[in-house]
């Protein structure tokens, strides 16, 4: 169970090394190219001198990220999730489904993040129109508060009580101020850690349960014991995610964007 937890964290860790060192070389080759374009007058030498300056940022980048992968590997080796295991990661097999699959929430993440940050911007026409239909209901609500002094003003044979909860009503009406859309993003977060973290305390609770049985034997009892200090991390994680979700989900369910904008 943690060293399933441990492999699934060295899949997304290293997703996210990869995308980090990836995107730094790349920006460093697009400063490097165009350094060696300007630099040389003949076209040939700075086509050369770019691709030498790509070629080394390549080699540099893939042996940057072997060496933070090894590091990685080292240092949750080391954490009491793996418990000292000895080639934790895969074991008997060639590749680990656990570190697969963190691997590709970590590329799911990323991909969410992007489009999170270049989400389209929004139809001016239809702002236009948003607009226009707050003005209008402004000028709906001082009509309104308009006719009620005027009722309250002419009309004697009403009781002076109603007019005022009539007009504290009209305005009450007119005043409510129309509330934008939900954030989808925060909805689709909110679900997606909901949805993990009751996976992961599922597998946890599955492997190690909270209570011991009562007609667990002796051995069986030592069994739970030992492993309930390995599975710990594993219930706090799961606690984490659920309780971030549960955040998110309370954010999206009350928080409306301005209609304005």
């Amino acid at each position: 169970m943690a060293l399933v937890l441990a492999r699934f964290l060295y899949g997304f860790s290293l997703s996210w090394i990869v995308v980090v060192v990836l995107i730094a070389a790349t920006l460093l080759c697009i400063r490097l190219v165009g350094i060696a374009v300007v630099a040389f007058e003949e076209e040939h030498k700075g086509n050369i001198a770019g691709a030498l300056c790509v070629a080394v940022i390549v080699v540099a980048a893939l042996a940057t990220i072997g060496w933070l992968g090894h590091r990685l590997y080292d240092a949750l080796g080391a954490s009491t999730l793996v418990g000292g295991t000895a080639h934790w990661l895969a074991g008997g097999n060639t590749l680990s489904p656990a570190a697969i699959f963190g691997a590709l929430a970590g590329f799911g993440c990323l991909a969410g993040l992007r489009g999170w940050m270049n989400r389209p911007p929004r139809d001016p026409e239809l702002a236009k129109e948003k607009a226009a239909a707050k003005a209008a209901q402004k000028a709906a609500a001082k009509a309104a508060q308009a006719k009620a002094s005027r009722t309250a003003k002419t009309d004697d044979e009403t009781p002076p009580r109603k007019t005022r909860a009539a007009a504290s009503s009209a305005r009450g009406k007119a005043a409510v101020p129309a509330r934008g859309p939900r954030i989808p993003q925060l909805g689709w977060s909110a679900l997606f850690l909901l949805l993990l973290g009751g996976a992961v305390f599922a597998f946890a609770y599955g492997v190690d349960p909270l209570s011991i049985p009562a007609d667990a034997s002796a051995a069986a009892t030592r069994i739970y014991q030992d492993m309930a200090l390995r599975a710990r991390p594993v219930y706090l994680a799961a606690a984490g995610l659920l309780g971030i979700g549960a955040i998110f989900a309370l954010i999206w369910f009350f928080w409306r964007r301005d209609p304005d904008k």
